[in-house]
């Protein structure tokens, strides 16, 4: 059960995306870009074939002075799928040992535009399947999908049963053009039948702790986050191909003391893709000395990446993001010195 608990806690969602009728498989001698058409067949990628999209139809409107201005253009009655992908490699060292573990995950939710109103979208959210696979330092493997039969392991298959549970399950959101949510409802009775579903596989004891996990990750707040840290990424003002737009953060939790910004460059537009590339670095650090003995540590971080927008609906074609952090502790104290250093290589992607 606590394999099951430890990865429920760790659960994620997030928003959607459409899948591309042409995509790109490589490049041919002359540097040109090789796409697969709706045909099957492999051909040299050419503006001239896409469809072009009248500027008020489009997401990202052009005004005169050559500025965008973004926003999303959801339309009524369509689907948005989204399988998003992550991998992690961490690995743990003291100096003389080390460790290392692996992780990845992938959930697909899917996203149905109910009614579109004053710029506003209703949101009918679909669980649609999830699968997890984690190798610890021992070596030992762990790997279950909803979508395949349930897992021999007792605890993998508590798991799977629980998240065959959420699978399916359905709730509502209301966002803005922008990707700001605006209220989400429906996330108390996925709990309920959830926690339904699960009575006559788990104690009293065990519903009660996975009753408790779902509040935690099945409530709004964390829904509004887990969204607005996907999609809510448009600038604030419009913008020129090759200018850029930053968030950035100070850190202050006591000792620890540090920033965090992440720089978003609209590269281009090509076809009917624009593209965002992303740029990102962390720095903290503390010290603090507690009965003769002193703590330090420091995160450092690097974010590098992109995100393709469909140009008609301004929603998520594609992401590619890579995060490398490495973490250092130390204490010292009594004529004592010890270190621990955790780096991991987490990437993440979408379709």
């Amino acid at each position: 059960m606590k394999k099951s608990l430890i990865i429920l806690a760790a659960f994620a969602l997030i928003a959607s995306c459409k899948k591309e009728n042409e995509k790109v498989v490589g490049t041919n001698e002359n540097g040109e870009k090789l796409v697969v058409n709706e045909a099957g067949d492999t051909v040299v990628f050419s503006t001239e074939n896409v469809k072009e999209i009248p500027n008020e139809e489009a997401a990202l409107q052009k005004a005169e002075d050559g500025t965008y201005t973004f926003r999303y253009n959801l339309k009524k009655g369509e689907t948005y799928p989204f399988s998003l992908k992550i991998n992690t490699n961490q690995s743990l060292s003291d100096g003389t040992q080390s460790q290392k573990m692996t992780s990845s995950r992938t959930t697909d939710v899917s996203y149905f535009v109910e009614d579109v109103v004053d710029n506003k979208f209703k949101l009918k959210a679909t669980f649609k399947a999830f699968s997890e696979e984690f190798t610890s330092p021992e070596g030992e493997k762990m790997f279950y999908n909803t979508g395949s039969t349930q897992p021999a392991d007792k605890d993998i298959a508590q798991s799977w049963k629980i998240y065959k549970a959420i699978t399916g399950e359905t709730f509502q959101m209301e966002v803005d053009n922008k990707g700001k949510v605006l209220n989400v409802k429906g996330l108390d009775k996925v709990s309920s039948s959830v926690q339904s579903k699960l009575k006559n596989d788990f104690t009293a004891e065990e519903q009660k702790m996975i009753g408790e996990l779902l509040k935690g990750t099945l409530n709004s707040e964390f829904i509004k986050m887990q969204f607005e840290e996907t999609l809510n990424i448009f600038p604030d003002k419009s913008m020129k191909i090759g200018e850029n737009w930053e968030d950035s953060q100070n850190i202050s939790e006591g000792p620890i003391k540090g920033t965090n910004k992440v720089t978003r460059t609209f590269k281009s537009i090509d076809g009917n893709i624009a593209t965002i590339t992303v740029d990102g670095v962390q720095n903290v650090n503390g010290k603090e000395t507690q009965q003769g003995v002193t703590m330090s540590m420091s995160n450092n971080a690097t974010l590098k990446g992109s995100i393709d927008l469909d140009l008609g609906s301004g929603w998520i074609k594609k992401v590619d993001l890579t995060k490398s952090e490495t973490v250092k502790q130390t204490m010292e104290g009594q004529g004592q010195k010890k270190t621990m250093t955790q780096t991991s290589t987490t990437k993440t992607s979408v379709n």
